[in-house]
């Protein structure tokens, strides 16, 4: 069976935001307040702290990365570590002892996510506020920074010696709440894109740009502490290790789909695909991996495109070349 509801949840959340350019509806109380921000943090790094609720558990990667641990080892004929490796790569994770969980996270997505989370930002606190005010009144309003030409600038003031200083200040060109009262939904989306690269620099993240979008429930929707999404999608371009897509369901079925492209490095049995798709269903912990190798998505014939159904991404239940029984993850994480 085809994943298609789920493709059809984020063509929804696309629609919603692909009117984020445009000015704030619903009158001049829901006057869009974006401005430029500029904050200093002595670390970029989020780790748990002993006293304080921990953060690493709000982290986008943090289910993905210990669901897809074989539950009897060996199972997976070694995909999950090859996995969590490349992970580590383009997100700035440091793994524990065993390989199985991360301790720390650096990279620009889940810092971001945990500053508004944190309600440490005063006009992100308004973007908040403006979108469920207006959704509880029923109106439509919207909190886009290209409207106003803002940008968010964020500088580490205490990074590692290791560190080149282009990874010491993170840029984000887009942050957009959208509050939607026919459907009662509130979208956000964010996106990020690296500085540039001096040639002397050394240790460069893989990470090139980054774009990451929800849909909430409004009635849920709260203006202070972490909001649980119905669904979210994170879609990253790296260096030299290719692309990235992750869908996230949070209601229904809970299930992640992760999809890497123009990929390389990762070996299944004996071959290297190019492509790769991994499915965690955490209510039955069954990881699915699709593979393919020199496919193109989609496929013209007769001047008409089509889904190639050999491409990884478009590949069927069935059609998986490694499946196993992956880690229980009871909680599921909530944000």
């Amino acid at each position: 069976m085809r994943h298609s509801r789920i493709f059809a949840t984020f063509s929804v959340i696309l629609m919603n935001l692909a009117g984020c350019g445009t000015e704030t509806a619903g009158g001049p109380s829901y006057y869009n307040p974006a401005t430029d921000v500029n904050k200093s943090l002595n670390t970029f790094a989020l780790e748990n702290q002993s006293g304080l609720p921990p953060v690493l558990p709000h982290t986008i990667f943090r289910d993905l990365y210990r669901g897809v641990e074989p539950s009897t080892e060996g199972n997976d004929q070694g995909f999950s570590d090859q996995l969590q490796a490349r992970l580590d790569r383009l997100m700035g994770l440091t793994p524990n002892d065993e390989g199985t969980d991360y301790i720390r996270a650096r990279n620009p997505l889940d810092l971001l996510n945990e500053i508004i989370s944190s309600n440490q930002i005063g006009n992100f606190n308004d973007g908040r506020d403006l979108v469920r005010r207006a959704l509880t009144n029923g109106d439509a309003a919207n909190y886009n920074t290209p409207v106003k030409d803002a940008l968010i600038r964020l500088t580490e003031l205490n990074p590692d010696k290791a560190t080149p200083a282009s990874d010491q200040n993170w840029i984000y060109p887009l942050l957009d709440w959208k509050s939607n009262p026919g459907i009662n939904k509130i979208f956000r989306s964010f996106q990020f894109i690296a500085s540039g690269t001096a040639n002397s620099e050394t240790n460069i993240p893989e990470l090139k740009s980054a774009f990451w979008s929800a849909q909430y429930d409004g009635d849920e929707f709260r203006t202070a502490g972490y909001n649980r999404p119905e669904y979210a999608a994170t879609d990253l371009t790296s260096r030299t290790l290719g692309e990235l897509e992750l869908l996230q369901e949070f209601i229904n079925q809970q299930r992640d789909t992760l999809t890497l492209s123009k990929t390389s490095g990762i070996m299944i049995g004996a071959d290297e695909p190019d492509c790769i798709k991994v499915v965690v269903n955490y209510q039955s912990q069954l990881v699915q991996v699709f593979t393919s190798k020199d496919e193109p998505s989609y496929k013209t014939v007769n001047e008409s495109s089509t889904p190639n159904p050999a491409y990884c991404g478009n590949q069927q239940d069935g059609e998986e070349e490694l499946k196993y029984t992956g880690t229980k993850i009871p909680e599921r994480r909530t944000q």
